[in-house]
């Protein structure tokens, strides 16, 4: 089913996981009547998750949108990050772990009494979590070039050999050391890259996510939180009414499409955020060669057997 917004589709819903970036925030502010909308589905009894899949704890998200006007109980119920899933889960999934390092950025608060000790090296850690990116300037996706100097199409960005990309050079270091040791990383955002704000406009700016698919195709482990594996869609189940009829709405088929229909529910594309940057225009044909050609390219290698469909599309949240 096709719809303008989701005002035309929220009443056929109890509740709502709703993906921040590209949905919601558009990688700088809110998009123009995201935050009516939503003040007006909790008004009308809708249940509203946020489910992103950002490294950051929930505390840190509510800070950060309360500034910009986004109030817990007005526009939302429940806020989940994939930070926080692997914050309260890591010690389930790695029992026997004492030890880990923290590559490229580190995050305090996501291990803050989890019992673990942050190693000095890669080759004495249990496993490497993958934080933020920080480059300066950051690694644009749409920017990538091989070493020959021909650019890397962004539909491209899982296939080619991480060796081969131009000004690479510390994260080929990084994966060689990981791959050299054996090394499980842990990435919370798996996203492949986030519609960011750089300077003066918004740009696609690649996260860890990337990361980890460069180091699976390498032959690596990698041990993911957030959209689309199911451990972030379980842990939102326990704030979810049993029989209520849920949907997903994100703007990314292969991270928050796919993992709404893995998770058993119907699920909403937007056509903005991450979308909007593979669609000329809305057409049937322009929608479905993303869908169907497009999507699968973006996937992670264990991900790309599940469908990406979506129950319903819409242009815009609001």
């Amino acid at each position: 089913m096709f719809c303008q917004n989701m005002e035309e589709l929220y009443e056929k819903y109890d509740t709502f996981l709703i993906d921040m970036h590209g949905v919601l925030w558009d990688g700088g502010d809110f998009f123009d009547g995201s935050l009516s909308l939503l003040k007006k589905m909790q008004t009308s009894g809708k249940k509203v998750i946020i489910l992103s899949n950002t490294t950051l704890t929930v505390m840190q998200c509510c800070e950060r949108y309360l500034a910009k006007g986004m109030i817990a109980g007005t526009h939302f119920d429940k806020f989940i990050s994939s930070g926080e899933v692997l914050k309260n889960t890591i010690t389930k999934c790695f029992t026997d772990a004492k030890t880990y390092f923290s590559a490229f950025s580190y995050f305090d608060g996501i291990f803050e009494d989890s019992g673990l000790s942050i190693a000095r090296s890669i080759e004495r850690s249990d496993f490497v979590f993958v934080g933020n990116i920080n480059h300066n300037p950051p690694y644009f996706a749409d920017r990538l070039e091989d070493k020959h100097g021909k650019s890397i199409a962004i539909e491209d960005l899982t296939a080619i050999d991480y060796r081969d990309i131009a000004h690479f050079e510390e994260i080929t270091s990084f994966i060689d050391l990981c791959l050299q040791y054996n090394k499980t990383l842990v990435i919370a955002n798996s996203d492949l890259f986030a519609i960011e704000a750089w300077k003066s406009s918004t740009r696609p700016i690649l996260c860890q996510g990337y990361i980890g698919a460069l180091y699976e195709n390498a032959g690596g482990k990698v041990v993911y939180f957030g959209k689309p594996y199911p451990i972030i869609f379980d842990y939102a189940k326990q704030f979810i009414f049993p029989g209520a009829k849920v949907a997903m709405i994100g703007d990314t088929p292969w991270t928050d499409i796919l993992g709404g229909n893995v998770a058993g529910i119907d699920t909403i594309l937007t056509l903005s955020g991450v979308a909007r940057r593979f669609i000329k225009d809305t057409s049937e044909a322009e929608i479905s060669n993303f869908i169907k050609h497009i999507a699968p390219q973006m996937t992670h290698m264990n991900m790309k057997s599940f469908s990406q469909n979506p129950t319903h599309i819409v242009r815009t949240f609001a």
